[in-house]
């Protein structure tokens, strides 16, 4: 990922933190590829019960606002269709979707070094 300009981040990137998932299964679209502060949006859908492996970003913080199902984080607190869940930087974090799946819209917003 290249750390000085996120208008090149790959979408693919958001991949790394969702190996476990069926890649045929797991839907990413970019929404919003970045302005000038970094910004960038993606529509990630989940299949239920999907996992994720542990991950942490040291460069941006994460906001996912739950559009449908819901999404279980590292401590067992499920936030359903509705609520925000964000992650700071440099916050070890590795959610998983609910029983029924998830859809969100995840937001990266960069933060200074």
């Amino acid at each position: 990922m290249n750390q000085t300009d996120k208008r090149d981040t790959s979408f693919a990137d958001l991949g790394t933190a969702l190996e476990g998932v069926d890649r045929d299964r797991l839907t990413i679209v970019p929404l919003f590829a970045g302005d000038d502060a970094g910004l960038t949006a993606h529509l990630v859908v989940w299949p239920p019960n999907a996992p994720s492996q542990a991950c942490v970003h040291g460069d941006f913080a994460e906001a996912a606002h739950i559009v449908a199902g819901s999404i279980i984080d590292e401590d067992g607190t499920e936030h359903r269709a509705g609520r925000l869940w964000m992650r700071p930087a440099h916050h070890v974090h590795h959610p998983r979707a609910g029983a029924e799946g998830a859809q969100l819209v995840l937001w990266r917003a960069p933060v200074p070094a």
